[in-house]
């Protein structure tokens, strides 16, 4: 099931969305896409709460017959300087391919993270910018809303960074079970990968992800939003 894992992480790297502009504090949301991957039906939900003054909780969690991904990230919003920094982040797998489970805790003052995955823990150093598997999704949600094209973000993930990078390619109308909507295409670029993943993003609703596309060795596997609720208010149609 390693394509369910590279689709639904890309998934939640780019579904974001609020009716806020950049110069104000991210807006909670919650969404549900649905997608078929070897026959089984799988739902997934992406749900950001505000938890604290200038904090919140991220949840992603994909749900099959076979098994589930749940992962959860606590973050810090900056509002001087429009941006996130992770200060929790847990990773469950269940029942696809062997059971796993991950934490990362972030310590600012000190710039460094201590990882404990499957309950063998370490250290390591980070800079004051580097997000978690979840966190970044509203950073990215900032940097669209002030223009941006392309994106680069370093990732803690498994005892290292990892670079994520993302490039609009341009502009699409798509038909989904809200109806028609203005979006945005985006590619998430890889070296050396046969795995090419695409992200539609709404341009009027403040880039929220209504389809995702994975292409890798022939096979093409699709994701599609079911429902939406953006700052407390569900969409009908768009």
């Amino acid at each position: 099931m390693s394509s369910l894992r590279a689709i639904v992480l890309f998934c939640v790297g780019v579904s974001i969305s609020s009716f806020a502009s950049a110069t104000t504090a991210p807006k909670t949301f919650d969404n549900q896409y649905k997608a078929k991957l070897y026959g089984f039906n799988i739902t997934v939900t992406n749900r950001l709460t505000q938890t604290a003054d200038n904090q919140y909780h991220l949840l992603f969690k994909a749900e099959s017959m076979i098994g589930s991904i749940t992962e959860q990230s606590k973050m810090q919003w900056n509002p001087a300087q429009h941006t996130v920094s992770p200060l929790h982040y847990s990773y469950a797998r269940r029942g696809v391919g062997k059971d796993r489970t991950a934490e990362l805790s972030f310590d600012w003052n000190k710039k460094s993270v201590t990882n404990n995955v499957q309950k063998i823990s370490w250290q390591m150093d980070i800079a004051q910018k580097v997000q978690d598997k979840l966190s970044y999704q509203i950073q990215m949600q900032q940097d669209l809303l002030n223009g941006s094209k392309s994106f680069s973000y370093q990732i803690a993930d498994g005892g290292r960074l990892k670079e994520y990078k993302f490039i609009v390619e341009g502009e699409e109308i798509l038909d989904t079970p809200l109806g028609k909507v203005n979006t945005i295409k985006v590619k998430r670029s890889r070296e050396n990968d046969e795995r090419v993943t695409y992200a539609w993003l709404a341009k009027d609703w403040n880039y929220l992800l209504v389809r995702l596309q994975q292409e890798e060795k022939g096979d093409v596997y699709t994701i599609y939003i079911h429902k939406a609720t953006l700052d407390g208010k569900v969409i009908e149609k768009f």
